[in-house]
Order: structure tokens, then sequence, then C-alpha cells
């Protein structure tokens, strides 16, 4: 499916699985529902501006970077998984501002360059870490279970373009081994962390 060179309102736009999706160049949406059952590798966006409206993942998508999309109060629904949202250089070319996370499943994910005054997060067990290269020195200097250290250290590490990353803490469970509760007890220490309960 390929949609280009218009403006379209409150529609329904279905990408579906095993076929390629091309939205833009010169595609707005405003206040439509994407509902994508695709995956990283069949979706691309060259050139897609989306106001409003509701970007639904309904498998899980991972290691994707929304490219080449401008996204401004769009609430997202889905599991996104080492997803990047913005641009790490231009925002000319991808942004996300004033969107609305909270009712995704969101881990490894990365926010760059916006502003997250206006982000909404997804509550516990999912935690956001606000400027993740500012916690880098409390990171190192600490120590943690070895998954998690491995884990901050990656997420820390980061150019301070990277604006927060989102995580999992039911994943981080589930591959430390660890209880959630114990998990928050760790997180909450780092500067910059922030949980919606």
């Amino acid at each position: 499916m390929k949609m280009n060179s218009q403006v379209l309102s409150s529609q329904t736009i279905e990408l579906e699985k095993d076929q390629v999706s091309i939205l833009g160049p010169k595609l707005e949406l405003h206040d439509c529902t994407v509902i994508s059952e695709a995956d990283g590798r069949g979706m691309a966006f060259p050139g897609l501006r989306m106001h409003g409206g509701v970007f639904d993942q309904k498998q899980a998508l991972r290691d994707f970077h929304f490219q080449g999309v401008h996204f401004l109060r769009v609430r997202f629904m889905g599991k996104y998984i080492g997803c990047d949202f913005g641009d790490w250089e231009d925002m000319d070319r991808s942004s996300v501002s004033e969107c609305d996370f909270s009712s995704a499943r969101m881990h490894d994910c990365r926010l760059l360059n916006c502003d997250m005054k206006g982000i909404l997060i997804p509550k516990w067990p999912c935690f956001c870490l606000l400027n993740p290269a500012e916690a880098r020195d409390f990171v190192i200097l600490q120590q943690w279970p070895k998954k998690i250290g491995l884990i901050l250290d990656i997420y820390t590490d980061s150019d301070r373009e990277c604006v927060a990353v989102l995580g999992d803490a039911g994943m981080l469970a589930k591959e430390s081994g660890l209880p959630m509760s114990e998990i928050r007890e760790l997180l909450q220490t780092i500067p910059g962390l922030h949980i919606v309960d």
C-alpha cells in the first residue's frame, strides 16, 4: 500500500501483515486511526505528518525508528520494543510532541529531541529515565545485579539528544529473575527516573 501527497481526516488506515506500507511523502493525517499489523520491515514513513488520532500497533514492533514522521498529539497503543521516536539530528525530518503513550507497552524505547513536558508515559511497570546521559556517572558507580547493570549501562550510554528511555520492569524481572518490587527500589535511586502509578 502506498499513500502520498494528500490530506486525510478521520479515516482508518490499516497497515497489513506481510505487505509493505509506505505512508508519504507529503501525507497528512488529521485525527486518523492507523491500525498496524506490520513489522518494521513492512512499513516506511518518508514524509508523514500525523496530527491527533491513534497509532495502534497490534503485534509487537521491534527495533524500529519512526524516521520521516512527525507525530503531534497522537495516542499510541500496542507494544513497542527498542523503538525510537523523534530524530537524533534533524527535527525537521522526524519529531514527536504532546503524544500520549499511556496506553502503550514500551521497553527499550527512546524519545529523541523532544519536550517531555507534553508527553504522557505508561504506568508502572513501565518506567522512564529522563536525560539518561546525565545519570551515566551515577549508574557506573553503583553495584547493580548483573542483568540490571548491563541494561542501565546501555540506557545511559547515550547522546544528549536522547531525552528519555522507557523500559518495562516486568521484562527486566523476567530477564533478571528479581521481583518487580526489588527492581523498583533499585530504579528509584537513579537521578531522573520517573514512574507513574
